[in-house]
């Protein structure tokens, strides 16, 4: 049980650093994080992209 607590919350860090690099390479050290494709701000930590840039690579 310990062992999956502890994965999750190194899975959450690591998701969490990955998305303050998206931010500091789009210019934006202070945002939390920052779309992959176009570099807008985005509030949560989980997602990569934002809704314009998933409906593009969708269609």
């Amino acid at each position: 049980m310990f062992e999956s607590q502890y994965n999750d919350e190194m899975e959450a860090e690591v998701m969490r650093l990955e998305a303050q690099m998206r931010a500091i390479k789009a210019g934006h050290p202070e945002w939390v994080n920052a779309c992959a494709v176009c570099g807008c701000e985005l509030a949560v930590t989980d997602a990569v992209r934002c809704e314009l840039c998933n409906c593009d690579t969708v269609a």
